[in-house]
């Protein structure tokens, strides 16, 4: 009998029911309660730091392509909000279940849908479950709009040009209570208004951050600003004043806003709460602008609502134009791979000529085009006969023996990397589909409402969030479009990575005949670092060789 454990923890930590112990527990629970299976095989499946929100987790999925195989016989997990929190979610999954003849057991609540009592408790709870955790998300959203009415700095990295600074203040009951204030940092916001002021005048993030390394303008670490770094500060909006146009945009973003119209009078900054979220491990993410709570802090702003709409505008406009790398992709071997030696920059693909099918360009150092060569001063690298020279390194070094055995476990790693996006991007994929539907309804929704409703109502509440859900659309769609064409890719390279296992013999004959993003592929998994001094370029292999 084969029976699945399933086990589920939202944060990485030792606090709560660790995965282990979920484990354990129901290998005990079986070993007691299911004496009369003699033969029990467990197949386990981990997802930590994954929320019950929804279903995209990996293992799970996995999980549920094992069931759809009919590998599984007996579903058990310690219990129930390990699978879902969603009625509709754990409801779809307990019809799968049913189709392909899975028992469900919950370890720690006796549920077990072989009776129908037991089915119909699961049901029960499941509704208890979701009911916790939208009570708790409401309850975390009202905590917010209250806070956000006293413009306090609720903690975390400080913006660049603040400090925080604790204030004592007597509440209602005469106790004595402490809050968080930004206080300016003059010398950086001095910058801050620099930045937001010159990419109003160059309107390109790559023009302002060769500006700032041409005068050597600094981070508070004293690190060089890069296009990243520069968009992050352009979109903060705790350097915005709390003026009039400030509510408009805000207000036309479908954000909830704290205050009053009146209390935009241009005194104060702003504080959005809820703008990002906060992953343990990842890299944060912007919340839809639906999900933001706009309130006037206590701190002073430096940029007026009107030059902050228009660069964000700006900032908008050129997302759409595309990245001006999109065609470096297409001609060169090793852009951004080569590391200069001079001053630890990476060498870009530039000054692309086509003469018809012939394709000529170099490799130059960024720090060199940025700053002008006041930075450093290395000479360029001819792309094309250096691309066509470490292919030919490559393949005389593919004919040895030993290097070629050592190739195969980077290539076996990068199938194996492949295979793992590929899944997780479908399941993104799958995800983001089902939230365009469900948008594409709401805003189905809003319209007839707006047409049901007079004009002011709907002016005041219906247009902004119908404003809102496009823009939401809009972020949607723009990504689906980016992942299928991702999805595309990957099968083709799958495809060949799959084929090289036949006959490693023909590694250099596949290179002659290869695309130029399986050449890219196959030199990335042997070849580590590259470095350019300015005559001489030194190849460091995953081999641990040196060339």
């Amino acid at each position: 009998m084969n029976i699945a454990i399933y086990s589920r923890k939202s944060k990485y930590s030792e606090k709560g029911e660790s995965i282990d112990n979920q484990i354990q527990f129901c290998k005990d629970y079986a070993k007691m309660r299911m004496s009369h299976i003699t033969e029990k095989n467990f197949f386990i499946y981990e997802d930590e730091g994954f929320s019950a929100a929804n279903t995209f987790r990996p293992q799970f999925q996995k999980l549920i392509s094992d069931i759809k195989s009919r590998k599984i016989n007996i579903l058990m997990c310690y219990r129930l909000d390990r699978i879902n929190r969603n009625v509709s979610d754990f409801s779809k999954t307990l019809d799968l279940l049913e189709q392909y003849d899975v028992s469900f057991v919950s370890a720690t609540e006796n549920f077990d849908t072989a009776t129908p009592m037991g089915k119909a408790m699961i049901y029960i709870a499941s509704v208890f479950a979701q009911l916790e955790r939208e009570t708790t998300a409401e309850r975390v959203r009202d905590n917010m709009l209250a806070l956000s009415h006293t413009g306090r700095w609720l903690g975390g990295v400080t913006p660049y040009g603040y400090k925080s600074e604790a204030i004592l203040y007597i509440d209602e009951d005469y106790k004595e209570r402490q809050l968080f204030k930004l206080v300016p940092v003059e010398t950086e916001l001095i910058t801050v208004k620099l930045l937001f002021y010159k990419y109003m005048e160059l309107k390109s993030l790559s023009q302002v951050e060769q500006y700032c390394l041409t005068n050597h303008i600094k981070t508070q670490n004293n690190n060089d600003f890069t296009k990243s770094s520069i968009s992050l500060i352009l979109q903060n909006p705790t350097y915005c004043i709390a003026d009039s146009n400030t509510y408009d945009y805000f207000r036309s973003l479908g954000c909830t806003i704290a205050n009053a119209a009146s209390e935009f009078d241009g005194k104060q900054g702003i504080l959005c709460y809820n703008r990002t979220k906060h992953q343990s491990g990842k890299k944060q993410k912007k919340r839809p602008s639906t999900e933001w709570v706009v309130a006037i802090g206590k701190h002073e702003g430096i940029i007026s609502g009107k030059d902050y709409t228009l660069v964000q505008n700006l900032i908008k406009n050129n997302k759409i134009k595309g990245s001006p790398r999109a065609e470096t992709s297409s001609v060169a071997l090793f852009s951004g791979k080569i590391i200069c030696e001079n001053c630890g920059s990476r060498l870009r693909v530039k000054n692309i000529h086509r003469n018809g099918n012939k394709v000529n360009f170099c490799y130059a150092c960024e720090m060199k085009v940025l700053s002008k060569s006041s930075r450093c001063s290395i000479s360029n690298i001819p792309g094309k006969q250096f691309d066509n020279r470490m292919l030919e390194l490559v393949k005389d070094l593919l004919e040895t023996d030993v290097l070629t055995y050592d190739y195969i476990p980077y290539l076996k790693k990068k199938e194996s990397f492949i295979l793992g996006a590929t899944q997780e991007k479908n399941n993104r994929l799958y995800a983001l589909r089902q939230e365009e539907h469900l948008i594409r309804n709401s805003i189905q929704n809003i319209i007839f409402q707006i047409g049901q409703r007079d004009n002011s109502l709907a002016e005041k509440y219906l247009i902004p969030k119908l404003e809102g859900l496009d823009n939401d659309l809009s972020r949607v769609q723009k990504e689906i479009r980016v992942l299928t064409n991702d999805e595309k890719k990957n099968e083709t390279q799958q495809y060949n990575i799959l084929s090289l296992y036949h006959d490693f013999t023909h590694l250099g004959s596949l290179i002659d005949t290869s695309d130029i993003e399986l050449k890219r592929y196959l030199l990335y998994a042997l070849i580590d670092t590259v470095k350019w001094n300015g005559n001489t370029a030194w190849v460091t292999l995953k081999t641990k060789s040196t060339v």
